[in-house]
């Protein structure tokens, strides 16, 4: 599909997956596609080909390797690892593939933006035209009059040479003066905003221009990385087939055995994967809540707010704690994760929250704080962290998204498609599901992937994701791709023009950058 002049070009998002699963380092993903800025200039230094794969053992290797069971096994664990390499390479290549399709994506969504700019600079170009034709209209007829008359317009030689009051003639006189002034002010000013917005209009076109070869150039990119996918796809079964079949004679099993059992160690790698990123998530949301536990205990040990020097206290009310604990939760920033609001633990603190500010029982914690004060009252801390619950109960309660989950779920075997913007018209890319699901129960989200995480009110660890919440891919802020959680370790996706729209297992992607971090709208 080809741009014509600065017109829309069609869009792709999120294409081209290889349900492989692996153990292999993520791909970068440094395509931001924050809303705004100008699209950088596309790269084309980042190889799309699946990098080369250990050779594959002959058939003379594999009778050598059954000469003895030592042999044997250690031809199988190399067989065992050039298999999970591969997968590895195909993890790769799948992560830069999505990058480009993103990155071509997101040129269409800045095209539809210059173009609209570059349509509304045009038209207030044309209206400042207009009004300067007829400021120069007006001052060429008084032009042609002062001509005419020696410098004096009609109505001034009346005034000059008729007989009446002097009074009345010079306001007259200075009212027709001051209104020619008038006349030849606005034919310059009409002027000078005529000049500025065709440039401005030049500059717009110009700038949709660019949008539009910038996409032509993202699409070309796109384009080859799919069709390295593909054959990447292709010779990686080829591979697959040898390679399990040569399991099969190394281990006297049949190539459907084996190849049931190498599905099986890939199941638990991808498996091993998912659960090490949930744990990551769940340690830095764990690390958050003791950073605001020790904040929180800070301030009750200094009920006056003064601190140790004296300085830290903003009155000696002994209302300063308070408000520290409540700027302490506002700081969390939406992109981090908010460890309190998202598990069963939350409940418990909004109770004691109320009790804890009071300035009076300061003088009395100290007693009963020896024994249980390190125990039970930091379950009591996290009352700062809270803050996130006016915002969280509406989205995240018993499925006020699933509304959004059934809407998605509807259109489960449609295609993928990417033309015509990947919104509906024809079908959806990944970023394209979502914006609609969630407008069919009245939640405008953002276009793209990253925007859509970004501006989501409430993140939690995917540790505590929940159903309707959004899950992305890549590194912030570039994301690539965004699915809806369905709960159990699935997701709904527009995940390719092969699959097309489709739920898959949240361990067969684990490995293609999948972030910590859940997005709840």
């Amino acid at each position: 599909m080809g741009l014509t002049g600065s017109g829309r070009a069609t869009a792709v998002l999120c294409t081209a997956v290889v349900l492989f699963g692996t153990m292999s380092a993520p791909a970068r993903a440094d395509l931001a596609a924050a809303p705004g800025p100008a699209l950088a200039a596309p790269s084309a230094s980042r190889p799309t080909a699946v990098p080369a794969s250990p050779k594959i053992p002959s058939p003379a290797d594999i009778a050598a390797a059954k000469s003895s069971e030592k042999a044997t096994a250690a031809k199988v664990a190399d067989i065992e690892g050039i298999l999970a390499g591969a997968a590895a390479a195909q993890e790769v290549t799948f992560a830069r593939t999505l990058e480009a399709n993103n990155a071509y994506s997101n040129a269409l969504v800045e095209l539809d933006t210059r173009s609209d700019a570059a349509a509304v600079a045009t038209a207030r170009a044309a209206a400042a035209d207009k009004e300067q034709s007829k400021s120069r209209k007006a001052v060429g007829q008084l032009a042609g009059d002062l001509y005419r008359n020696g410098g004096l317009n009609p109505e001034l030689s009346g005034l000059v040479t008729g007989s009446g009051d002097v009074l009345a003639k010079a306001a007259t006189l200075q009212a027709l003066t001051a209104g020619r002034s008038r006349a030849f002010a606005a034919a310059e000013t009409t002027a000078a905003a005529a000049e500025a917005l065709t440039a401005a209009a030049a500059d717009a076109r110009r700038a949709a221009d660019e949008a539009a070869k910038t996409a032509e150039t993202l699409k070309a990119q796109a384009d080859e990385a799919n069709a390295a996918q593909v054959k990447a796809v292709a010779d990686a079964k080829a591979q697959r087939t040898v390679l399990v079949g040569q399991l099969a004679t190394l281990r006297n099993t049949t190539a459907a055995l084996e190849s049931a059992r190498v599905d099986g160690l890939e199941r638990q790698r991808q498996q091993a994967r998912l659960a090490a990123i949930t744990a990551a998530a769940e340690r830095a949301a764990a690390d958050q809540a003791a950073a605001g536990k020790a904040a929180a205990a800070g301030a009750d040990a200094d009920p006056a707010g003064t601190g140790s020097n004296g300085t830290s206290g903003t009155s000696g009310n002994g209302t300063a704690p308070a408000s520290e604990q409540a700027a302490a939760a506002p700081a969390r920033t939406p992109a981090q994760p908010v460890p309190a609001p998202a598990a069963g633990a939350t409940p418990p603190s909004p109770a004691p929250a109320p009790a804890r500010p009071a300035p009076a029982p300061a003088p009395a914690r100290p007693a009963p704080a020896p024994a249980p004060a390190p125990a039970r009252p930091a379950p009591v801390q996290p009352a700062p962290a809270p803050a996130p619950v006016p915002v969280q109960p509406a989205p995240s309660t018993g499925g006020s998204n699933q509304g959004a989950i059934s809407v998605a779920m509807a259109k489960v075997g449609s295609p993928y498609f990417y033309q015509y913007g990947g919104t509906g018209a024809y079908g959806f890319d990944c970023s394209g599901l979502v914006q609609n699901a969630f407008a069919a129960i009245g939640k405008q989200l953002p276009r793209t992937a990253a925007e859509q995480f970004a501006q989501a009110p409430v993140h939690v660890p995917l540790s505590q994701a929940q159903p309707g919440d959004l899950l992305v891919w890549g590194s912030a802020p570039g994301f690539y791709h965004v699915a809806i959680y369905l709960g159990g370790g699935r997701v709904v996706q527009a995940l390719n023009p092969s699959a097309g729209i489709t739920v898959t297992e949240l361990s067969m992607m684990a490995g293609m950058q999948l972030h910590p971090v859940a997005a709840r709208y």
